[in-house]
């Protein structure tokens, strides 16, 4: 009786232990370092710069990015993406090295339409009923500028999210992209609906956000290494 009853433990010990380890199999998931690009030389000008301006990175934003390399060296990516626009594609470059890196341009830069190449100062002043009190752009301000609508981004983002949990399963990601993309990221990921105090992150800061096919989960926004 005692050896049919510990052949029976065992075969459900057994049988226990496999169903958690496929549990642990199914959600398991991608880790993403999702980095702005370092100063370009119309950040450093104080240009209002979207998808059509691109201008390269700065002696100080190269040093950003080798600053993020250094920091993040150790992670040993399974894969880059990046935004196909040189100042985010220079950085990528920086920090990734010898990993290939894919060009998404669903990582571009939100497209700021007509306002695209201004001065910032000038836009604020002009526009200022289409920014709040930090000068954080306002969803409307599109019916102006006749660029992109946050909607538009926020659902190429998605889709580019969710190919990422699928294909890249328990592997660490770096994605490199732009301030405001980067923003309305957390929209696109997590449904934080209430933008409009948030700032956009900082040259080469870093966000880290956990992924599954079915869930999100934000570790840390704009954390920043220079």
């Amino acid at each position: 009786m005692s050896s049919i009853l510990f052949a029976f433990c065992r075969k459900n010990v057994y049988a226990l232990s496999n169903t958690l380890f496929n549990y642990y199999e199914e959600v398991m998931m991608t880790t993403l370092y999702i980095v702005r690009h370092g100063q370009s030389e119309a950040n450093k000008a104080g240009i209002l710069q979207g998808s059509k301006i691109d201008t390269p990175l700065t002696a100080k934003g190269r040093k950003q990015a080798h600053t993020v390399q250094q920091q993040l060296q150790t992670l040993n990516f399974a894969k880059v993406y990046a935004s196909p626009l040189l100042r985010a594609a220079q950085t990528a470059h920086i920090i990734a090295g010898e990993t290939t890196t894919t060009y998404d341009w669903r990582l571009k830069e939100y497209d700021y339409g007509a306002w695209d190449g201004q001065l910032l100062k000038d836009i604020h002043q002009k526009y200022a009923r289409f920014f709040d009190s930090q000068q954080n752009l306002l969803p409307n301000s599109d019916k102006v500028s006749h660029g992109e609508t946050f909607t538009e981004v926020t659902e190429r983002l998605q889709a580019f999210f969710k190919e990422l949990a699928v294909k890249h399963n328990n592997e660490k990601i770096l994605v490199v992209s732009h301030g405001f993309t980067i923003k309305l990221m957390l929209d696109a990921v997590l449904g934080i609906k209430n933008l409009v105090n948030l700032n956009e992150p900082s040259n080469a800061g870093v966000t880290k956000i956990e992924l599954t096919p079915e869930s999100m989960t934000l570790l840390y926004f704009n954390q920043e290494f220079s």
